[in-house]
């Protein structure tokens, strides 16, 4: 029984651990990328160029598919893309 209770600690000292790298990849991502918006999924969008008359920017996650847009009166929009 002391085994499992060892190994059972050791697997939410690691969880927890997974859980702050990933709290600290966000907000370091969230440094990097200040003036961008933040996605639906809760991640960080990074700017991309397709048109060069507005600010665009897609989610860091591929399989996510949320990309915004800065409008001409300066609101973002969000819209799906159904890849």
């Amino acid at each position: 029984m002391g085994t499992y209770r060892k190994s059972a600690a050791r697997s939410k000292r690691t969880a927890k651990r997974r859980e702050m790298a990933g709290m600290f990849f966000k907000w370091l991502l969230r440094f990097y990328y200040k003036h961008s918006p933040e996605c639906h999924c809760g991640w960080a969008m990074k700017p991309f160029v397709k048109y060069t008359d507005k600010h665009q920017w897609k989610c860091i996650w591929k399989g996510c598919g949320w990309e915004a847009f800065e409008d001409s009166n300066g609101d973002i929009d969000f819209v799906e893309i159904n890849k």
